[in-house]
């Protein structure tokens, strides 16, 4: 679960189709810290939950690595990142965290199309 308030810009540093191109292996460079990412953490990119399966330090930069798997890539704007593509950040609620936003989900179960916009002022 996500609370919607981002907690850093990230960059995805490289991306590689693995697996017959069904599944994305990205690597995104960030300014958490390395001791609070663990295997298996969720953070939410642009929104979309990925999956930490590595991370490590570079430099002065965290950097961790996430597959996208077809049906993200089919159902997120995932399919249109790239080297240098700029992601928000955020990590997943932790029992106890505050709740300064909203509770979101971070997992797609569809897609919906605009159909109609009215642009308010102020």
């Amino acid at each position: 679960m996500f609370t919607g308030i981002i907690t850093d810009v990230g960059e995805i540093a490289s991306l590689k189709p693995v697996a017959q191109g069904q599944l994305h292996r990205m690597r995104i460079m960030c300014r958490y810290d390395r001791a609070t990412i663990a295997d298996g953490a969720s953070i939410a990119c642009n929104g979309v939950c990925l999956t930490v399966v590595e991370s490590g330090v570079d430099g002065d930069r965290t950097w961790f690595d996430v597959d996208a798997a077809a049906e993200t890539l089919r159902l997120t704007t995932a399919k249109t990142w790239a080297a240098g593509t700029r992601l928000d950040l955020e990590r997943a609620l932790k029992i106890g965290d505050e709740l300064g936003g909203h509770i979101v989900a971070g997992h797609v179960d569809g897609i919906a199309r605009i159909v109609a916009r009215d642009d308010l002022p102020d």
